[in-house]
């Protein structure tokens, strides 16, 4: 994938979305859009997700 690619996942059953910023062999670095104070404080607004969980943002 990708970086920059805008993927979307489901995190404490609320869906979140964000721009890959790096690429690991399992997972992505994922700079989070709009994150929640408790992202913001506890991950810096950046998470590393599953690649299985990450689906790609479609724009309509």
């Amino acid at each position: 994938m990708v970086e920059n690619t805008t993927v979307t996942f489901e995190w404490e059953n609320t869906t979140l979305s964000g721009q890959v910023s790096k690429e690991y062999e399992n997972s992505y670095l994922v700079e989070i859009d709009n994150p929640t104070k408790e992202i913001a404080d506890s991950y810096n607004g950046r998470m590393v997700v599953s690649k299985k969980a990450c689906k790609i943002k479609e724009d309509n």
